[in-house]
Order: C-alpha cells, then sequence, then structure tokens
C-alpha cells in the first residue's frame, strides 16, 4: 500500500499542476477580438482542400463565401474526390463568384494527400494572406475579417483559431480530450510567447498565414509527409522566426467532425499514432499516464468497499477525482459543453487508449491510411 501511496501522491500533484495551468490558460489564452475596422486588409486566399466531403462541404463552404471581408477569394481544391463532392463545387462555383475549384493532382512519391493538396492549392491563390481550413469548419458572420484584422493589428505572421468541436451524446466525452489538453493538461499559454519558439501548434479550424512567413519556414514542401500537417505548419513558421499566436473562437468557429462514437473512433484512429511520432513506447507511456490520473482514481473509489482501501488512499483517489471533476466542469462552461460530460471524464482514456491500440496496429499492417489512400509507414 505504500507504494499505491506514494503513487497517489503524484497522482494529486499532476491534479495541483493542472489547476495552475487551467487558471493560467482561462486568463491568459485570449479569445478572437469581437469587432474590426471596416475596409484596409490585404488580399485574402481561404484554401480549402476536399476530398470526399459531401456530407459537410456544403454549409462549409457557403459559410465561407459569405463572409464580409472587404478583398478575399475562397480556393477549394477537389483532391480526387469519388462521391458527390466534385457536383456540389460546381453548383456552389455557379453561386459564388469568389468561389474557384480547383482539380486536384495524385500525390507525388513522398507526399501526403492533404499537403499535396495544399500545395495545389497555394500554386492557384493570389492573396499574401492565407486561410489554410479543412472542408468541414463553419466559419460564423465576420469571423474572416475579425481574424484577419487582429493578424494585420498585431503584425503576426501566423493567427491560429481554436474551434468548437460539436459532438453529440458520448461523443463529447471523447472530444473533450482535445480541449483538456488545451486548458489544464498542457500550459498552452506558453505557445503565445515568442521567445519560445519551440512551442506552438496548428489546427485545420484555421491557420490563417502570411505567404512569406510559410515560404521561410520552408513552404509547404516542409510538411509534405506530416500526416498532422497543421500542427507542422505552427511549429514551423514560429520556429523560423514567424510571429505566431492562437486564439480561441468558440462561438464562432464550429466543426462536426464525426457523426456518431463509433465513427469518431474510427476518424482518430486512422492518424492518432502519429502524434507519438509512431512511437509505441512513447504511446504507451504517455497514454498509460492518462489512465492513471484520469481514471484510477475514480477506479478506486469505485472498487474501495471490496478492497478495503486504507483512509489514506481513499483521500488521496478522492482529492484528485475531486480537482479533476472541478476542472472538467470549468473545462464545460470554458469551451461551451454540456455540464454533465464533467462526472463521465474518467472514461476519456479509456477510449483514447483505444484508439492508440487500434492505431498503432493499423501503421504496422498497413502505413498510413487517409481518405482512401494508403502510405507506406516511411512516406
Amino acid at each position: 500500500m505504500r507504494a499505491l501511496e506514494l503513487v497517489l501522491w503524484g497522482v494529486v500533484l499532476f491534479w495541483a499542476l493542472a489547476a495552475l495551468h487551467a487558471v493560467l490558460n482561462g486568463l491568459l489564452i485570449p479569445r478572437l477580438r469581437r469587432t474590426a475596422p471596416e475596409g484596409g486588409l490585404p488580399f485574402l486566399s481561404v484554401i480549402v482542400p476536399a476530398r470526399n466531403e459531401e456530407k459537410a462541404i456544403a454549409p462549409a463552404l457557403e459559410a465561407l463565401c459569405d463572409q464580409d471581408h472587404p478583398n478575399f477569394e475562397v480556393v477549394v481544391v477537389d483532391d480526387g474526390s469519388t462521391d458527390r463532392t466534385p457536383e456540389i463545387l460546381e453548383g456552389l462555383a455557379r453561386r459564388h463568384t469568389n468561389l474557384r475549384v480547383v482539380r486536384g493532382e495524385e500525390p507525388p512519391p513522398g507526399w501526403l494527400g492533404k499537403p499535396n493538396a495544399q500545395r495545389v492549392g497555394l500554386e492557384n491563390a493570389r492573396g499574401e494572406i492565407l486561410l489554410f481550413v479543412d472542408a468541414d469548419v463553419r466559419y460564423g458572420p465576420g469571423v474572416l475579417r475579425r481574424a484577419a484584422s487582429e493578424l494585420e493589428a498585431r503584425r503576426l505572421d501566423m493567427l491560429l483559431l481554436l474551434s468548437t468541436l460539436e459532438a453529440r451524446g458520448l461523443e463529447h466525452v471523447l472530444m473533450s480530450n482535445l480541449d483538456a489538453f488545451t486548458l489544464y493538461v498542457s500550459p498552452a499559454f506558453l505557445a503565445n510567447v515568442q521567445a519560445l519558439k519551440g512551442i506552438a501548434f496548428g489546427a485545420g479550424s484555421g491557420n490563417l498565414v502570411r505567404r512569406r512567413a510559410l515560404e521561410a519556414s520552408g513552404g509547404i514542401e516542409a510538411i509534405r509527409g506530416e500526416v498532422v500537417d497543421d500542427v507542422a505548419m505552427g511549429r514551423r513558421i514560429k520556429a523560423s522566426g514567424g510571429r505566431f499566436r492562437f486564439v480561441t473562437a468558440f462561438s464562432d468557429v464550429r466543426v462536426r467532425m464525426y457523426e456518431g462514437l463509433g465513427s469518431a473512433v474510427e476518424g482518430f484512429t486512422k492518424n492518432y499514432f502519429a502524434f507519438f511520432g509512431f512511437n509505441p513506447f512513447l504511446g504507451a507511456f504517455l497514454e498509460g499516464g492518462n489512465l492513471l490520473v484520469h481514471t484510477a482514481p475514480a477506479g478506486l473509489l469505485l472498487l474501495a468497499p471490496a478492497l478495503h482501501l486504507p483512509p489514506q488512499i481513499m483521500a488521496l483517489s478522492g482529492a484528485s477525482f475531486g480537482i479533476g471533476l472541478l476542472l472538467n466542469a470549468a473545462l464545460c462552461l470554458w469551451a461551451g459543453k454540456p455540464l454533465w460530460i464533467a462526472p463521465l471524464f474518467p472514461l476519456r482514456p479509456l477510449f483514447w487508449s483505444l484508439i492508440l491500440f487500434r492505431s498503432a496496429r493499423r501503421y504496422y499492417r498497413k502505413g498510413i491510411v487517409w481518405r482512401g489512400r494508403e502510405y507506406g509507414k516511411g512516406e
């Protein structure tokens, strides 16, 4: 029991540090400014790679094309879609004069599909300011102008917009992992410290960048083989000296990544192993730690009567679960999630451990599989 007690003290220490992260992140991670001046903005090109996006692309592109930015275009790259995406794009292009549809190309050796589609979009884009965004992300009215104004006012080279991840039912438990990482697991606010060039990230919800900064970082070619290309773009731009900032835009930018819990598990299975650099030992270590701090205290409390645990074990488990519950309630308020998911936070690592196992197994069997394309392990 002495060893278990020491481990639980470590878990309590984690939650104390997480509480500090939550306070600092909550105070220091800014929200996208609510207002912006009219006019006076450089030409902006929105680049949207699209492959088999028939379910989500129409409302996403309608929202983008209807933005009130004074000077912009939307460039969509149809990346070899085999569903109704080309037909939908053709209809949208007839209705919106600021929308251009470009036919994609098969990825050359060493290139993954999405970075290659981004390259094609970039070659056809006219703007000095570029917004790289996924085809299922919906922008609220005025977001493009407000984001571009913030980029200019702060003389930034990259502005990242964090979105609300929409979900239903138990999907919320799974999806809240991404919000938890931003609010309390990591000191995410440090990404906005310019001197810390090694701390930055990106997201498919919106990487707004200057063309010259992207080129200085090595361009799209530098991330041609990156599965998590959005994150790699942010890191490279900041590491090369670009001025980086990220803001939350929870009420303005929304995405429904997957329909149903099973679809979400399958979707994340495709790329979750890549977050650990395809390193099974790192993945097992970090996901094991996730289970230890989030799931084990609740499990001990549930099993306490059968295990006849001593009071100090109960107290440490209760303290860990209690702090975790409070932080996850704060997460729900911060990110606009329903409060009922807060007490279910111990279930979250169970989902993600399963996803990691499936993702690693699939990688070693088939390599990288994404949007119907298969790539070797080294590609």
